[in-house]
């Protein structure tokens, strides 16, 4: 595009939010993107590629990106420090229902990257202490326990969002039914060795005891979904039990969950949209230590644990849920009325040391911190004049050249695309959680390309 065709004249603060798994950040990213543009700035939200190809073409260094977790490469970190004015991290994978925060939190940033990140945002206090212990070369004022995004969407007062998706899932499943969530990660002896190789390859380098430890967690956790499937064979044959709806984690092999289950008949494997409207539409959710199972109690939906599949039982998902210890057990716990708003006041004090509550949602405060980092007011930033850059062209060809010739194992285990972006970032999606969320505000959105959304005030 070139900036003299442009009629906008209107400069911005920006903020740029690459999605990288669209039903675990998308509608919460949504919310966020409503709240920064009441404060009058401009917000890209788009898939990982189209928000890069937008840093890597801007002929600005204005803005702030926020970035979904520490995983990247210092490269990226230092790249992005050039083409941005600030870096702020939202990691969308340091839940509450890790079982050590301090492990996990350790081998999420890279050496060297966090002297590019202004900001951490983490989901609550418990979190933020051990960022702070384990990052202690950062400022602690700039480890933020703001809570989350997704938070915010879980609570009863925005469940009308869903409310056109609900009543198209009880159309479709007219039965009651269960829902199970998925977090066992590795389904396949593929993926397992993939994912193993991963863990010793990518990321901040491990100790050996560190590295054992991760990949035994991979191992046990396939030998439980080997376990997991002939449990359900029993529960397809039980005319007691009601349909169950498994909704696969995003990094499973999804096609292996089909092949396991296609003989089974009230067994449906299904991957639609967020998890959220599946579970309010569901009669319960059964899991195994999955984040849904805070979501399930914060939402007023009962929360089963199946502790034959649990990961560990000290996680505040399994001790906020009931725990069921077999099929009898299940039984029961399917007949029981739905008394999860009791059970979310009893749980209250737990749920508060992983999660920051307040009366102001998540988004307000995080709205309000970035706009700080966003730098100055600029047009429009996917309006910009072709750059020729021909030192990282070169870089990038003899890159590829040098994979090539010495065909260079890929140890990252794919996610398909499909199972991340699902049918990716559009604009009427946008427009529709908007209306929904920010009834009376207006917003103007544009499609520069293909999954990327601008959205401003108008």
């Amino acid at each position: 595009m070139n900036i003299e065709n442009t009629d906008i004249k209107s400069h911005k603060c920006e903020v740029y939010i690459p999605i990288e798994i669209k039903p675990r950040e998308f509608v919460s990213h949504i919310l966020l993107a409503g709240e920064l543009s009441k404060l009058g700035l401009r917000v890209y939200l788009g898939s990982k590629k189209s928000i890069d190809f937008l840093m890597d073409k801007k002929n600005n260094s204005s803005g702030v990106y926020l970035y979904k977790g520490g995983g990247g490469t210092i490269n990226k970190f230092r790249e992005l420090s050039r083409q941005v004015k600030s870096i702020a991290v939202l990691d969308q994978e340091i839940s509450p229902t890790i079982a050590d925060y301090r492990l996990q939190i350790k081998n999420k940033i890279v050496k060297g990257s966090l002297r590019y990140i202004s900001r951490l945002y983490f989901v609550g206090p418990e979190a933020q202490k051990f960022a702070k212990e384990v990052f202690n070369d950062m400022n602690p004022t700039n480890i933020k326990a703001f809570g989350w995004p997704r938070v915010d969407i879980w609570e009863p007062s925005l469940h009308h969002i869903w409310e056109e998706d609900i009543k198209k899932i009880k159309a479709r499943f007219p039965d009651p039914f269960i829902l199970f969530t998925s977090n066992f990660c590795v389904n396949s002896i593929d993926l397992l060795e993939q994912r193993c190789l991963a863990l010793e390859k990518r990321g901040r380098k491990k100790s050996k005891d560190d590295l054992l430890y991760l990949q035994d967690i991979l191992k046990k956790n396939f030998k439980k979904y080997r376990e997991f499937i002939n449990f359900i064979k029993e529960l397809d044959s039980d005319p007691e039990i009601p349909e169950i709806i498994i909704r696969p984690h995003p990094s499973e092999n999804h096609k292996q969950w089909e092949n396991d289950v296609q003989n089974m008949k009230k067994i449906h494997i299904v991957y639609e949209s967020d998890v959220n409207p599946w579970l309010l539409a569901s009669e319960g959710l059964l899991h195994r230590g999955s984040t849904t199972a805070i979501e399930a109690i914060i939402s007023r939906k009962k929360s089963g644990s199946l502790m034959d599949f649990e990961i560990d039982h000290d996680l505040i998902s399994i001790k906020i849920s009931k725990r069921i210890k077999d099929i009898k057990n299940l039984k029961k716990w399917i007949n029981q009325k739905n008394n999860s708003s009791l059970n979310y006041t009893k749980h209250l004090k737990l749920l508060k040391k992983h999660i920051t509550f307040s009366e102001k949602k998540s988004v307000y405060k995080i709205a309000r911190d970035l706009s700080k980092l966003s730098g100055s007011p600029i047009l429009p930033s996917h309006i910009f004049k072709e750059k020729i850059k021909p030192k990282k062209f070169l870089k990038l060809f003899f890159s590829k050249v040098i994979q090539k010739i010495y065909k260079k194992r890929d140890y990252t285990p794919k996610i398909p695309k499909t199972n991340k972006m699902q049918n990716g970032i559009n604009l009427l999606e946008c427009k529709q959680y908007l209306s929904r969320m920010y009834p009376n505000y207006k917003y103007n959105l544009e499609e520069p390309y293909e999954d990327l959304v601008k959205i401003e005030s108008q």
